[in-house]
């Protein structure tokens, strides 16, 4: 395990071998406004400090950066948790490959249908759908019972993703690498967001280390592939595509 043995940065001991391993770190991570690497030298002068207290600004959130790394400090903790190309959730959004497959894999109704089914209804069921995904509440049944255009089931979309966005962003507490953010939204948007609220999928992603039922957070991802309480071919297939998104930066439906 990576770890240090006394304080880096600004009023640090800035021990050699502790300064080059921070400054290692450092150089993992895309860090705005700090494009150029750190000289790996084990010398902690001011461009060192200064990009500790980038990385504690954008990637922590510290209102009051103090440029300084403390043995099993949250900073360090934060160093050694981040990956490269991860960034802090409210950094991301949703990609245009992400949008262009989750709209392929709900697939455009213009006409109510029950998503139990697949059959068109011509009244008020729950799993009522329409759109790309909409589930069709029941006091909106009036505004839906009919078919609706293109263009009014894409702004539908639209309206219904930023729940979804803001949800991930408020309940997620550590870094995500892009297409991560991508596969959790598609996820998500599939099962709810109180039920990911509730998931060991997300206590998994927040904790690695957090005990669930599962031993791995693939196998924890890939459980939800039941409907009305039967293994779904088509939800096994979807958590696989999400999964390949997530762990393997791969966009393809099945």
């Amino acid at each position: 395990m990576q770890t240090i043995k006394a304080s880096v940065g600004r009023d640090g001991v800035n021990r050699y071998d502790d300064v080059v391993l921070i400054q290692h770190l450092l150089n993992q991570y895309d860090i705005p406004d700090e494009l150029v690497p750190l000289k790996v030298d084990g010398q902690s002068g001011r461009k060192t400090e200064q990009r500790i207290e980038a990385f504690q600004r954008h990637l922590i959130g510290m209102s009051n950066p103090d440029g300084r790394v403390d043995v099993d400090g949250r900073t360090f903790r934060r160093l050694i948790e981040v990956r490269a190309g991860a960034r802090d959730v409210e950094q991301l959004d949703i990609s245009p490959a992400a949008v262009d497959l989750l709209k392929a894999i709900e697939t455009l109704a213009t006409q109510p249908y029950d998503d139990q089914t697949g059959e068109e209804v011509d009244h008020w069921v729950r799993g009522a759908t329409i759109g790309y995904g909409h589930l069709i509440a029941r006091e909106e049944w009036s505004r839906f019972a009919g078919s609706i255009t293109e263009a009014q089931a894409e702004q539908l979309f639209q309206d219904d993703l930023q729940p979804f966005i803001s949800a991930l962003r408020s309940v997620v507490t550590v870094p995500l690498k892009p297409q991560e953010f991508d596969a959790l939204i598609i996820f998500m948007f599939n099962i709810g967001r109180s039920a990911f609220a509730n998931s060991s999928v997300l206590r998994l992603i927040n904790n690695p280390a957090a005990r669930t039922r599962y031993p791995s957070l693939e196998q924890a991802w890939k459980a939800w592939n039941k409907s009305q309480g039967r293994v779904s071919r088509g939800l096994q297939n979807r958590r696989n595509a999400e999964w390949n998104i997530y762990a393997h930066n791969i966009y393809e439906r099945w």
